[in-house]
């Protein structure tokens, strides 16, 4: 794991360093609700800072998947599609994912 930091201002003058692995452990920290509000923030990002990316940042994910191709992410590659698997059983009987029938 490459495990470099992200300089992300948290306030005013206030930069901290985060790490991939920091950011693993507080989400898979938080409970259902909380993992809700963080994808929400997540939306709300990427519709803040690139209000023109296609479908949430989907060019970013297009992106992604060269990474999970390369030698040594087979760990990744297997998380990101357990984090996608209720989209991908799914489809195309569950458009709405998780909310459909709402």
């Amino acid at each position: 794991m490459q495990n470099s930091p992200v300089e992300i201002v948290v306030a005013e003058g206030i930069a901290v360093q985060i790490t991939a692995e920091t950011l693993a452990k507080a989400f898979w920290g938080m409970d259902a609700e909380q993992q809700a509000d963080f994808f929400e923030a997540l939306a709300n990002r990427i519709q803040t800072v690139s209000p023109y990316a296609y479908g949430f940042g989907e060019m970013q994910w297009c992106y992604l998947q060269d990474e999970l191709r390369r030698p040594g992410r087979e760990l990744a590659n297997q998380m990101h599609m357990a984090l996608s698997a209720f989209a991908f059983d799914f489809w195309p009987h569950k458009r709405d994912g998780a909310r459909t029938g709402l």
